[in-house]
């Protein structure tokens, strides 16, 4: 048996979880909730690599297991709160009530351990419950405090910065527009608010210092191209394009079991000796 085989059960279990699972029906600014979750472990583990000599030195200092398993879980009510109408959002629980996102984040590891009847070592799961409280750092209540915690919350918070934006650029809607949709067509073709579309058209317009759509229209239908805003702005929308591609191509659950952090799994550090 593999030294890993039940790190790899309990992670599986786990990503097939009807809390996770639902998590793909929920999007936040026109980026799937596990599409996100996938760009965090990628962070989190690429800041490891970078860290570290190999991953065999990583493995002594930080707990890979954790970062994996809090990671999969730190957004989970994002689904639960819309699917229980609550009136706080995911960020407002965070400040005024983690302790609804830590109940729940528990409540989830006990169902996966009952099932295959293993208990993770209590300073484990108290990190892992840690990394999902903490992630938001100065912006929710909890402060990360473990090293784990405190990679997961960088990778968060870059991947909210940069891979948390509707991948839509004025070249896509003056596409639309030339053809004769009107922008509240563009908007729900493209599934987002007309506030969404306009503000890309603005982008667009000062690019080009361009007074109004109807120049920006004729310039597109000019050119076939046009620059959908600055540099910084046009890197997230790129970047978050392909993350988006990579899962949607990919999978999400087969992307997460592909991370090389779990091949360095260890069942005897993560769970509780029979008996115990």
């Amino acid at each position: 048996m593999a030294k890993n085989s039940n790190a790899l059960k309990f992670i599986k279990l786990l990503l097939n979880h009807e809390m996770v699972l639902d998590l793909d029906h929920h999007d936040d600014q026109g980026v799937k909730v596990t599409t996100h979750t996938y760009d965090v472990l990628k962070i989190s583990f690429e800041e490891i690599r970078r860290d570290y000599r190999d991953l065999k030195e990583a493995r002594e200092k930080v707990d890979f297991f954790s970062i994996v398993v809090g990671v999969i879980i730190h957004d989970l009510s994002k689904g639960s709160i819309r699917k229980a109408d609550e009136k706080l959002s995911h960020s407002q629980m965070m400040i005024k009530k983690p302790e609804y996102i830590i109940k729940e984040a528990e409540r989830v590891l006990s169902e996966i351990e009952e099932v295959l009847n293993l208990k993770i070592v209590d300073k484990i799961k108290k990190n892992i419950t840690h990394i999902v409280i903490s992630h938001h750092g100065k912006w929710g209540k909890i402060q990360p405090n473990t090293k784990e915690a405190h990679i997961v919350h960088r990778a968060d918070m870059y991947s909210a910065k940069y891979h948390r934006i509707n991948p839509i650029g004025a070249d896509k809607i003056l596409k639309l527009m030339s053809e004769g949709v009107n922008l509240d067509e563009v908007a729900k073709k493209f599934n987002c608010t007309t506030g969404v579309i306009k503000d890309r058209l603005k982008r667009a317009k000062h690019e080009l210092r361009l007074k109004n759509t109807k120049q920006l229209l004729g310039y597109y239908k000019s050119k076939k191209k046009i620059p959908i805003g600055d540099d910084f702005f046009t890197k997230r929308v790129r970047e978050t394009e392909k993350l988006i591609k990579a899962v949607d191509r990919l999978g999400f659950e087969n992307l997460i079991l592909e991370n090389p952090l779990l091949n360095y799994l260890e069942d005897d550090k993560i769970f509780e000796k029979e008996g115990n």
